[in-house]
């Protein structure tokens, strides 16, 4: 076992999940909905290998036919990328999260999105080195997210999308400090990004 961190796992076995819920069943109510959440689902560097796994996961643990998992959780702590391929890239492999949640047949959440932005070398793009025109492609990215979401989870399965950070991270943040996360800047001034969202909400091209 891992010393330095606690791993449910390590102590409960692969059933970790099961005595959580029904945990929470018993003293929460069985009206609860009830979420697994994770990162990474929408990952490039595994083509939605996480997200899958999670899947079989989920499957495992409701196989006892008592284990009801009601939806999945999605952080999307996305960069939007200057390098044309790698964010093609990132967009089919947010579309394939989607549809393999979907496939599941629960409720889909993107529960923590926020967006920095990477050059063409990887390197993350920090608040005053920020363009007009990067805001803009952000501002897009933001609206293809939402839009594919509304477009691709049906409305009984929608659970909605949670912002993670109004406003753009402060320098000595401990969250991607001095990065342009939020819809608006530090002085709470709207970005482009607010209005890439909103248009992913309104259906707006």
């Amino acid at each position: 076992m891992d010393k330095d961190n606690f791993y449910w796992q390590d102590y409960l076995g692969k059933e970790y999940a099961r005595e959580a819920i029904k945990f929470a069943r018993q003293y929460g109510g069985d009206d609860l909905k009830l979420f697994i959440n994770d990162y990474n689902l929408e990952a490039t560097y595994n083509n939605n290998a996480k997200c899958e796994g999670l899947i079989e996961m989920i499957k495992y643990w409701e196989s006892d036919g008592v284990t009801r998992i009601d939806g999945i959780g999605t952080q999307m702590h996305v960069s939007y990328n200057m390098d044309p391929e790698k964010q093609k890239k990132q967009e089919e492999c947010i579309v394939r999260m989607y549809e393999l949640m979907v496939a599941t047949g629960k409720l889909v959440k993107v529960t923590e999105l926020d967006m920095g932005i990477l050059d063409e070398n990887g390197n993350t793009i920090k608040t005053p080195d920020l363009t007009f025109e990067q805001e803009q492609l952000m501002a897009d990215f933001y609206t293809f997210i939402v839009q594919k979401y509304l477009e691709i989870v049906p409305a009984d399965q929608q659970a909605g999308i949670t912002h993670w950070s109004p406003t753009y991270s402060p320098e000595d943040s401990s969250w991607r400090g001095g990065e342009p996360i939020g819809l608006w800047d530090i002085n709470y001034n709207r970005k482009p990004m607010y209005e890439g969202f909103v248009k992913g909400l309104t259906g707006e091209k």
